[in-house]
């Protein structure tokens, strides 16, 4: 199973997530992009995530693993900004560059 899709969910929602003030005014970083930013990475990330495990599985596998690999990524999500927001921030951009690593794999 190709976990590349699933890294890049996690980093798709921490994006969306960081969209919104109440969790990125929590960081307090002023190195973020503005909210739009965010929001439309965030978009684009997840349809990467959908293409990637849609081109490594075929359609039906793939949309069921992407959706199996949302529900994952977004429950470590939740739980990392409850408790540990900039190591949720930190996570994020560093599964992206892991799933990057995989793909070119």
């Amino acid at each position: 199973m190709p976990f590349e899709s699933g890294l890049i969910t996690f980093a798709a929602f921490t994006c969306m997530a960081l969209a919104m003030k109440k969790h990125g005014s929590s960081l307090a970083w002023k190195a973020l992009p503005s909210q739009r930013v965010l929001r439309i990475l965030g978009w684009v990330l997840l349809a990467l995530a959908a293409t990637t495990a849609v081109a490594r599985l075929g359609a039906p596998l793939g949309v069921t693993t992407w959706v199996g690999q949302m529900c994952v990524a977004v429950s470590l999500l939740v739980l990392l900004l409850s408790w540990w927001p900039r190591l949720a921030a930190i996570l994020a951009g560093g599964a992206f560059v892991v799933a990057v690593f995989l793909a070119l794999l």
